[in-house]
């Protein structure tokens, strides 16, 4: 743990809030300045009553979607690929016309209409069954392809992990980690995209299941920490990390921002994170939302409040559990988690716009 004195009283705020058990029983917070590390905490309990410590393990649902995008743009900065590229052009025998006519730019920025296969039924399929099931789906009715804009939770990034696996004949996985993850020194021990069967025994005593708590008593998702869940094969929202390795990511891609093109170039980079359409209206989060190249930006938009800057760029997942963000303006990275599911609205609007907040006014930015 690392806590620094302007952190002191929203960390006594976290732990009494962990304790009381209404909001959440569990949480992650990690906070870096120009490259420094000012706040790494973590509070109160995992699902079987341990020490919720900071290097526990959660699944990171669509908080993590923002790695496998930067794999497939590292891809692009290689010339192994082009944002105008067909998906057909790409992934062997991908014959659903609608699908396969989508280039890599529109699935990046959430405009190719695959919000229309429903991660629900996408979890309930065996494993063997999602890509013949994802070629099955309709087009959505009357979309202008690459103008309207609509979240894709699974549909799009399963296909980029298809197209990973094409270019580079290698698990989409291991090319992230290889690609992406070593080049900003990132622990492989604290951001594992899959965790296969032979090394679940290695990790599983550090996974915490995220808890329900929009029930009538807090409810573990049990799946989440079980083998066949965590060796899934899912682009999506497959990964179990630590707060502290989605920190290491985003102060990577704020290097590389800056010219340090470990990983992509700058002028890539500040492609990725600038809106690519007026913000709109979303039919997947039915709110007005604004995407970049597998960026959630401007963060106004996501529900992170006034404080980030309009440059700040990030993602969050699963309902608000968790986000990690970077704010070039202030050379700021943030990654949060909670360990437990709320209603949109408190977990929203209520719990990560002051969390937020309340971050940047310790350190005198608000």
């Amino acid at each position: 743990m690392l806590v620094t004195e302007p952190f002191e009283e929203l960390v006594d705020r976290i732990e009494r809030e962990a304790q009381e058990g209404f909001f959440h029983t569990g949480a992650q917070i990690v906070v870096t300045r120009s490259g420094t590390t000012v706040l790494d905490m973590a509070a109160g309990q995992t699902h079987l009553h341990s020490p919720y410590e900071t290097s526990t393990l959660s699944a990171l649902y669509c908080t993590a979607k923002p790695l496998v995008a930067v794999a497939v743009l590292r891809l692009i900065a290689e010339e192994e690929l082009s944002l105008g590229d067909r998906l057909g052009d790409v992934i062997e025998g991908l014959e659903t016309r609608w699908i396969a006519d989508r280039t890599i730019e529109q699935v990046l920025g959430h405009t190719a209409g695959l919000h229309v296969v429903n991660t629900i039924l996408a979890r309930i399929l065996p494993e063997r069954s999602r890509e013949g099931w994802v070629y099955a789906s309709e087009p959505p009715a009357g979309w202008r392809f690459g103008s309207d804009s609509a979240y894709s939770e699974f549909g799009g990034w399963f296909l980029l992990g298809r197209v990973i696996e094409e270019l580079t004949a290698q698990p989409f996985d291991a090319y992230v980690r290889s690609a992406v993850l070593d080049p900003y020194q990132v622990d492989a021990e604290d951001l594992i995209l899959r965790i296969s069967p032979e090394l679940y025994e290695h990790y599983s005593s550090r996974i915490s299941a995220t808890l329900d708590l929009t029930m009538d008593r807090p409810v573990p998702l049990l799946a989440e920490v079980g083998p066949e869940t965590a060796a899934e094969w899912n682009p999506a929202f497959g990964a179990y990390g630590t707060m502290s390795a989605m920190a290491a990511f985003y102060e990577g891609l704020l290097g590389d921002l800056s010219g340090a093109d470990r990983v992509l170039p700058a002028e890539l980079v500040s492609n990725a994170i600038t809106a690519r359409l007026p913000i709109g209206y979303d039919v997947t989060l039915d709110r007005e939302a604004g995407f970049g190249l597998g960026f959630m930006t401007p963060l106004s938009s996501h529900f992170f409040g006034d404080a980030p800057s309009a440059r700040a760029f990030g993602h969050a997942g699963q309902g608000g559990t968790s986000f990690a963000m970077a704010d070039p303006e202030h050379d700021l990275v943030l990654g949060v988690l909670f360990n437990a599911g709320l209603d949109a609205d408190t977990a929203l609007s209520f719990r990560r716009v002051n969390l937020v907040d309340a971050i940047y006014r310790s350190l005198g930015l608000i």
